[in-house]
């Protein structure tokens, strides 16, 4: 029998200080945008977590095609609107932040990852603004890319195209910054409510709660107020804001029968409103993680 020997060897590794290349706070900033984007669309997670994304992705973008089929078999490129399809997709925009925006802060609190990302040199501050652009950015790819593909649709369907370019192109600018702006209006609202609660599913529930409640309100207001009171009610539901807000914007006349037209509020009006209640999500979001241990 050959004899057992107990053998051992020590190696001093030691502590070294990482001499590679720092990327810094600006890199940590994009990286994490851009995977908060892709978060947006459940892209890099289960199948699961990508069936609502692209349920309501498929279903903003299909009534901008069938529009353009319809328009075209018709002959009548008047039938292509753009403040229409807006106001269609109010409900399906609220419905994506109210499912996505807990899943791209809420889940990171929830599993201890905030703590590592607030490790230098991302700040809360920058963790916060991350979040925002991101998710602005995933509501603008359902809020302006049907309206382009509707006004490239206007366009080749035309009889001639570039004259119908040359009447078309200066909605372009409205068009971009109007969705911009819609976008940022539901993302803030999603991430600022969901920025105080501490399991998604309640922050689901609270953004979910928010739009409902807040239309429930303003249709009750209108039902049993009067006077001014009943006409400024509409600016108190997120999708009538949307609607005489774009409607605004593309410079056409609500239909007098809707909330809206009964409403013959002025669109800057709509404006306003939208703009004060996404300051004040964001300032919402941004105090609740400008500290570093948020």
């Amino acid at each position: 029998m050959s004899e057992v020997t107990n053998t051992g060897a020590i190696y001093d590794l030691g502590y070294q200080r990482y001499g590679g290349e720092r990327l810094g706070r600006w890199y940590a900033f994009r990286t994490l945008l851009a995977f908060s984007f892709r978060s947006a669309f459940g892209l890099g997670r289960g199948e699961k977590a990508k069936s609502l994304p692209v349920i309501v992705v498929a279903i903003v973008y299909l009534p901008a095609l069938i529009q353009i089929g319809v328009a075209s078999a018709a002959g009548m490129v008047a039938m292509i609107h753009y403040a229409d399809h807006l106001e269609f997709t109010a409900f399906l925009l609220a419905l994506f932040t109210a499912a996505q925006a807990p899943e791209l802060i809420v889940t990171d609190r929830q599993q201890g990852i905030l703590a590592l990302y607030l490790s230098r040199p991302l700040r809360g501050l920058d963790y916060a603004i991350a979040k925002l652009v991101a998710l602005s950015g995933a509501m603008l790819l359902l809020t302006l890319g049907p309206q382009l593909i509707l006004f490239l649709g206007k366009i080749f369907i035309s009889d001639k195209p570039w004259p119908a370019f040359v009447a078309e192109y200066a909605k372009l600018v409205p068009m971009v910054g109007g969705t911009v702006l819609i976008s940022l209006f539901f993302a803030a609202i999603g991430l600022g409510l969901a920025s105080n609660a501490t399991r998604r599913g309640y922050a689901t529930a609270t953004v979910i709660a928010f739009f409902l409640l807040t239309a429930g309100m303003s249709e009750m207001v209108r039902n049993v107020g009067f006077g001014s009171m009943q006409r400024y009610a509409v600016l108190g539901n997120p999708a009538l804001l949307v609607s005489g807000f774009s409607r605004w914007l593309f410079e056409i006349e609500a239909r007098r029968r809707s909330a809206v037209g009964r409403a013959a509020l002025s669109g800057e009006l709509y404006l306003y409103v939208i703009i004060a209640v996404t300051i004040v999500a964001i300032a919402m979001l941004l105090n609740r993680y400008r500290r570093s241990d948020a």
